[in-house]
């Protein structure tokens, strides 16, 4: 088990070194008058040491307020490994060992994969209440699965449309679709259920005890999902609209 409060100090203190030696190194390069090529990607790694710190922070103060880490412990397990593999790609690309391309590629990746975690995160909450949500949530993960694996072609693929296909695309479409509109169906049965069973504790909730509100987490993940089934079918009617004409 980590320990959090050693984890806050910790990037605190790696927070202020990393603001030292920037200005220290901001300050050299203005009286030399000379900013090197050197130069400019030590102080670019000191910013992204400094962002993915703040970054840290965030989740870290975020869980003294409303006890995240418990709440989510997969989502933010899978956040900080994320975190600490974004550091390490970001120096990759400042540094030139990785190619720009290859490390815009993995961003979208990572970006993925971690709202992957949050979805998936937050429908396990819901596990065990009835054996048809149990159902639609293990339904939802192999949907899931499928949409985050389809996703990787066309992010590492040049010219993914020529190479995969138009049918690929729809496909990948129809996955989302079904991925979003069974989160939702968990959701709305979630909390139908908790309607019935007003004792039961909501773990959805901002303080499930009090049950102030979803999450601001479940309304992110709640747009997320609505966009990810209004795109597709977006570009469907569009796509029906234009071959009328």
């Amino acid at each position: 088990m980590i320990d959090f409060a050693e984890f806050k100090k910790f990037f605190l203190y790696n927070l202020v070194v990393s603001l030292i030696i920037s200005a220290l190194v901001a300050v050299v390069t203005v009286l030399t008058g000379a900013f090197t090529e050197i130069a400019g990607k030590v102080i670019f790694t000191l910013v992204m040491v400094i962002i993915h710190s703040l970054i840290s922070l965030v989740f870290i103060w975020d869980d003294e307020r409303k006890n995240t880490f418990d709440r989510l412990s997969f989502f933010i397990n899978v956040l900080f490994l994320l975190i600490v593999v974004s550091f390490l790609t970001s120096i990759f690309g400042i540094w030139e060992i990785m190619p720009g391309e290859t490390v815009w590629d993995l961003y979208q990746t990572y970006f993925i994969i971690g709202f992957a975690s949050l979805h998936a995160d937050i429908l396990s909450k819901a596990l065990g209440k009835e054996r048809y949500i149990d159902l639609i949530i293990f339904a939802n993960y192999f949907f899931m699965a499928v949409v985050v694996l389809m996703l990787q072609p066309s992010i590492f693929i040049d010219d993914a449309s020529a190479v995969l296909g138009d049918f690929y695309f729809r496909m990948l479409g129809a996955a989302g679709i079904i991925d979003g509109t069974l989160s939702i169906l968990a959701i709305i049965f979630y909390k139908l259920y908790l309607h019935q069973h007003p004792k039961v504790e909501d773990e959805l909730s901002e303080d499930g005890k009090k049950r102030k509100g979803l999450s601001i987490w479940v309304w992110i993940l709640l747009v997320y999902l609505l966009v990810q089934i209004g795109f597709p079918l977006m570009f469907l009617i569009f796509g029906l609209a234009f071959r009328s004409f």
